[in-house]
């Protein structure tokens, strides 16, 4: 029995650490991000409003399944007789609620919609992005490289 409750808590701790996500990076991109071409503007920061990048409904589904898993496999450990099949479902219903709070709590990533003005024009553009660990927050009146296109539309400033 304490096997089986070992291998359910390294489960529970895989699953927190899955559904982790952290700054964005730009050194790592997303498979829909790869081989994606833009075209690139000088451009200068005129307005930036901070939001949260939400976890995506695949993350809180995956979490939602393996926490019914692991909360139906505790119950049938720890019911007995005729209330294993109960405790089995109690269980995994907890285990369930409790596997979409953490994936959701854990996955909301700090953001920001920037705008941007192309320098030596007035074509202006707007993209919500995730906070670049690499950069930290962006600022009005930032000048950089406004990437656009596809799924790789991005302001960077520059000296990143």
């Amino acid at each position: 029995m304490k096997k089986h409750l070992f291998i359910m808590t390294v489960a529970a701790a895989s699953l927190m650490m899955a559904s982790c996500e952290s700054l964005g990076t730009l050194n790592r991109v997303s498979n829909n991000q790869a081989n994606v071409a833009s075209v690139s503007y000088p451009a200068t920061v005129v307005g930036v409003v901070n939001t949260t990048i939400d976890t995506s409904s695949t993350a809180k589904n995956m979490g939602t399944g393996i926490g019914a898993a692991l909360g139906a496999g505790a119950g049938q450990l720890l019911g007995g007789g005729s209330g294993r099949l109960v405790s089995a479902i109690g269980f995994g219903a907890a285990g369930a609620l409790a596997g979409r709070y953490l994936t959701d709590a854990a996955g909301k990533t700090a953001g920001q919609t920037v705008t941007v003005q192309v320098d030596g024009s007035k074509q202006m553009f707007t993209v919500t992005q995730p906070v670049y660990e690499e950069v930290g927050y962006i600022s009005v009146g930032m000048k950089g490289i406004f990437h656009y296109g596809g799924n790789n539309s991005r302001f960077v400033p520059y000296g990143y």
